[in-house]
């Protein structure tokens, strides 16, 4: 039997980018220029490092400027843009990957605003190792929206308002991690999606998931370097 492989990746791009006004006015957010590139090309250049060539992107703002980038850019990734003529979320956006990505045992999905120098292989190999349905990149860090896992780094919930909320299996030892915008998913998470809706957001979707007792694994990076360039000031 084969071991299982991450072959393909989604970037999700398809943000209005309002921390980056006035750069997005006139540019996609991933198309904003940081360290003499646009955004996007400091994801794929992960991404390829790591092995993966294939490359999903959804696409909405400026989605034209985006098209015209990718026809006149050269490489040997295979680049898909997934156009949406709404914002679907990123859970729309994973949703509406599907056909795309039957192929691959699971997927990396990476933000295209985040800078990390995670190790993609080992974070696969992790992610096989623990046979979760999706496992998330978290690391310690202030943030408004906690994730909560217990003491062997399975995910069991989030804060709402504020408050902890537990989706999993209740634990006496809880950790608060920030998510960095980075998980693995295994194709099999399809089933469990919003169903009813195009658009929505993957975090709810990974609470349902919890209470039907799969399990989702945290991966914790906290004291690599990590960054969010979706403000001016982290350009």
């Amino acid at each position: 039997m084969k071991n299982p492989e991450v072959k393909k990746a989604l970037i999700l791009a398809a943000g209005l980018g309002t921390r980056l006004k006035p750069l997005t006015d006139y540019l996609p957010k991933a198309l904003v220029p940081f360290n003499g590139k646009p955004m996007i090309e400091n994801v794929i250049n992960k991404l390829t490092r790591a092995g993966i060539n294939n490359i999903l992107i959804n696409t909405h703002h400026h989605a034209d400027k985006m098209e015209e980038y990718f026809a006149d850019r050269s490489g040997n990734e295979k680049i898909t843009l997934l156009h949406e003529t709404r914002i679907l979320g990123t859970g729309g956006a994973i949703k509406n990957a599907e056909k795309h990505l039957s192929d691959t045992d699971a997927f990396l999905v990476y933000n295209t605003d985040v800078d990390c120098e995670v190790d993609i292989k080992d974070y696969i190999h992790f992610h096989f190792t623990n046979n979760a349905i999706a496992t998330l990149c978290v690391q310690e860090r202030k943030t408004s929206r906690y994730l909560i896992c217990n003491e062997i780094g399975k995910l069991i919930g989030r804060t709402e308002n504020g408050q902890i909320v537990i989706y999993g299996k209740k634990s006496e030892i809880i950790f608060t991690k920030a998510f960095c915008g980075i998980h693995i998913i295994n194709r099999g998470i399809f089933p469990y999606l919003n169903q009813k809706k195009d658009n929505f957001d993957i975090i709810p979707e990974y609470m349902k998931i919890l209470k039907k007792n799969e399990e989702i694994m945290i991966y914790d990076i906290t004291g690599t370097y990590w960054k969010d360039l979706g403000t001016t000031q982290n350009l």
